[in-house]
């Protein structure tokens, strides 16, 4: 206890009292599964960050870094923890670069508030002018509610959720199929190892590493191979036109085939789902007076400029009618943002009606998403289980939420084992994004182990020798 109180002494004088909180009231809002830090500090920045980490690595300390607790629930429990590193105050958008595309923010910025600072950055079409005070209306975009550029991603929790948290936990949403991963639009990052070494790693040009891009290996590491400080991301000029289209079906093989013939086409949609008409009701979608819900959806995003956004329409409202669709709805520009986000927080939704909510992720070859959909919404019903099903079908996910009091746990664990067994057999895996405590040590919360489990083992080994960096939250206790 001696030995822990110098340690805090010392984190103190590095961090200072006001970010330093060993409060119990404050410290149990940080725990993870039920495991209770015993302090948490608030860095000020980068090297303060690194400072906290080497006086932690002295003292033999579990570190878990924490941005605004939306993922915090991924992964096993800890082995251990006993420091949390907070990073909600490192909340700076260091460089706005929107002429040449480019953003740097520290790990605490909000995905949302990226958004709102990019969407007012006026995007003018300069021309030669000798003067600008006798610049002319004509000489200017002028269509001014798209002026500017934004960070082209869509993750679950996208009010609250910190770029930080986003990279470090590889989160993506539908429109991926358009946009892609975190990966994709990382061009830097600087990051603090497990032993307190400030690390930086590409730049803001998109061909800036030779050999191997340590900035790729932190995507998803969930904070296993060090705490993510600051980032530098891609942008791209905000689409001037956007538009969801929503069809529904009575039979998943008219809606599947449905999203497998949109996706055959030339036609670039910037997301393309298919849910079970559970996830319609819990979106609370209400659409036109004559619009009728059906068992089955496909909810499409169109985002482009106006005269392409115009032609995916016409030719999907055709198609969707080819195959059965029983209805349809248009949600049009500032609707279109507002249904994205409702479909993001669909699980922030599910955790107030069921706090034992299990969340479940399917990852698959995409031609086997089809057959995956069916055998899961089969084997979920025969369960008993109420749940919603959503599938990127361009992109080879399946989300389930499965809503549960506790009463059925037994039958839930044998559906998620056929999951897991059908999810393998067609070469893919299985990830619970989040489950009750109690229940984790009963579910494969990383799936089943791959190949690449020994390369994992060998990265963690030389980056964190004393483990103690998120201990035993990542696959197989890494």
């Amino acid at each position: 206890m001696a030995e822990l109180k110098q340690i805090l002494d010392e984190l103190t004088g590095i961090a200072g009292q006001d970010r330093l909180k060993t409060d119990p009231a404050l410290t149990a809002r940080y725990a993870v599964d039920g495991v209770v830090p015993k302090a948490v500090v608030f860095p000020k920045d980068t090297r303060m960050v690194a400072a906290v980490v080497r006086c932690a690595c002295r003292g033999n300390l579990a570190v878990v870094p924490w941005g605004s607790g939306t993922k915090m629930a991924m992964g096993n429990p800890p082995e251990r923890l006993d420091l949390v590193v907070c990073l909600a105050r490192m909340n700076h958008m260091l460089d706005v670069d929107t002429a040449n595309l480019t953003i740097t923010v520290e790990a605490g910025v909000k995905f949302r508030d990226v958004q709102a600072r990019l969407a007012t950055e006026e995007d003018r079409c300069y021309l030669p002018l000798e003067d600008l005070k006798t610049e002319a209306g004509e000489f200017v975009c002028s269509d001014r509610s798209h002026s500017g550029c934004f960070l082209p991603l869509d993750p679950p929790f996208s009010e609250k959720a910190t770029i930080g948290g986003i990279v470090a936990t590889n989160s993506s949403g539908p429109k991926r199929l358009l946009y892609g991963l975190p990966r994709d639009m990382l061009l830097g990052v600087r990051f603090v190892t497990p032993k307190g070494e400030i690390i930086g790693a590409g730049g803001k040009t998109v061909k800036n590493v030779s050999g191997y891009d340590i900035s790729k290996l932190m995507i998803g590491s969930l904070g296993s191979l060090g705490i993510l400080c600051e980032m530098t991301l891609r942008l791209l000029p905000l689409p001037e036109k956007m538009e969801t289209l929503v069809f529904t079906f009575d039979s998943f093989s008219d809606a599947s085939d449905f999203a497998g013939a949109v996706l055959s086409t030339k036609l670039l949609p910037a997301a393309v789902e298919v849910a079970n008409g559970a996830l319609l009701h819990a979106m609370d979608f209400r659409g036109p007076s004559d619009f009728n819900p059906g068992p089955y959806v496909a909810f499409l995003a169109v985002e482009a400029f106006d005269e392409a956004v115009t032609r995916m329409r016409k030719e999907l409202q055709v198609m969707a009618r080819h195959f059965k669709s029983r209805g349809q709805a248009l949600v049009e520009e500032d609707k279109h943002g507002l249904f994205w986000l409702t479909l993001g927080e669909i699980q922030s939704a599910a955790l107030e009606k069921s706090p034992r909510l299990v969340a479940l992720q399917l990852g698959y070859p995409l031609s086997a998403w089809k057959g995956l959909f069916e055998f899961a919404d089969k084997t979920l019903s025969q369960h008993g289980l109420d749940y919603t099903l959503l599938c990127h079908s361009g992109s080879g996910v399946i989300l389930i939420n499965i809503l549960q009091d506790g009463s059925g746990e037994q039958a839930l664990t044998e559906a998620v084992g056929s999951l897991i067994a059908e999810s393998r057999k067609a070469g893919g895996n299985l990830v619970v994004q989040r489950a009750p405590t109690d229940l984790k040590g009963a579910l494969p919360v990383w799936g089943e182990p791959g190949s690449d489990l020994a390369l994992m083992k060998r990265i963690r080994v030389e980056v964190d020798p004393a483990n103690l960096m998120n201990p035993g939250r990542h696959a197989l206790g890494l």
